[in-house]
């Protein structure tokens, strides 16, 4: 099969390597999309925990050898302690991804944990399958906010998961819900999938305020725009650094969260909302335009809603 495995930062090459053969448990994945966002392009520029050579992609979707169609759910942990037992696999000391420390999606097939496959909706198409895993995200994220629908939400990032937290917002019937993006098209789907206005400037004005970037300007932001007493949200990974006035977050009493990834159960949702999504956010890629998508990512050129990966062909 074909395979396309990062070798060291910046360096992708498409190779032939064997098919993965099943462990007992694991079934063999025909792959049919897989979701790139800003956990592969920021893997791309810096690999981080990944052992190299790399197969990355963990937003993954497929067809089993019966033919039907089904999300994996990427993420595991020890099995036995307090969080995994809790359905909490990402608190887990020994969480593993898909993508991440294991060969991931960027292939034509994946060998997979059987208890890892969630089945699909037959309506479903495979260009809203791929935001099953950011839409996951932004489940997890809304549930650690506690957010109230007559909560004012503020959403930087209107990308996947920003998309799937203004999902979130109008199931949940809150009333302003306002989003940044430097993409015009973003921008767009956001209000299609239920935004009222775009974020400005004011201080201290939203209730809670997600951040799906992590850049050292977009955290900064996102405090300031939060109300005295409101909640700050944190889910991007742009920069592992951040520039806060402590002093200020102290008087004004903001709490500060972090969000990653989801639960089993929160994974299972996010098949049930992603409906929503239009096929026309979606541009498919081969294999080989994969690099070029990235290096464009990185230089913060977001001119799609959606990138995803369709390993064996697309009509």
């Amino acid at each position: 099969m074909q395979a396309l495995r990062l070798q060291s930062t910046k360096l992708l090459q498409l190779q032939d390597v064997p098919d993965p053969v099943p462990s007992p448990g694991e079934v063999l994945i025909n792959i049919e999309a897989v979701s790139i966002g800003g956990s592969e392009y920021l893997g791309y520029n810096n690999p981080g925990l990944r052992p190299l050579p790399s197969i990355m992609g963990h937003g993954i979707t497929g067809t089993t050898p019966a033919g039907q169609r089904v999300a994996v759910y990427p993420l595991s942990g020890c099995g036995v302690c307090e969080f995994c037992t809790a359905d909490q696999v990402q608190l887990c000391d020994q969480w593993a991804l898909i993508g991440v420390q294991s060969d991931g999606g960027f292939a034509q097939r994946i060998a997979v944990p059987e208890q890892a496959l969630f089945p699909l909706p037959a309506q479903l198409s495979w260009e809203q399958a791929v935001f099953i895993e950011p839409f996951a995200n932004a489940v997890n994220a809304w549930a650690l906010a506690g957010v109230c629908a007559e909560d004012s939400i503020a959403v930087i990032g209107a990308g996947s998961l920003g998309l799937g937290l203004v999902a979130m917002a109008r199931e949940t019937g809150c009333d302003i819900v306002h989003v940044r993006d430097l993409s015009s098209a973003r921008i767009q789907a956001a209000c299609s999938a239920g935004a009222n206005g775009t974020v400005g400037r004011t201080e201290n004005r939203y209730d809670v305020v997600f951040d799906t970037v992590g850049s050292t300007e977009t955290r900064s932001s996102a405090i300031k725009i939060t109300r005295n007493g409101g909640k700050c949200v944190f889910m991007g990974f742009a920069t592992p650094d951040a520039q806060i006035n402590m002093s200020e977050v102290i008087r004004q009493q903001k709490t500060l969260i972090g969000a990653f990834v989801y639960s089993k159960s929160q994974f299972e949702q996010a098949i049930e909302r992603v409906s929503c999504c239009k096929d026309e956010w979606v541009r498919n890629i081969s294999l080989a335009e994969v690099e070029g998508c990235l290096t464009q990512f990185l230089a913060g050129k977001f001119d799609t809603v959606k990138i995803a990966l369709r390993p064996n062909g697309y009509e």
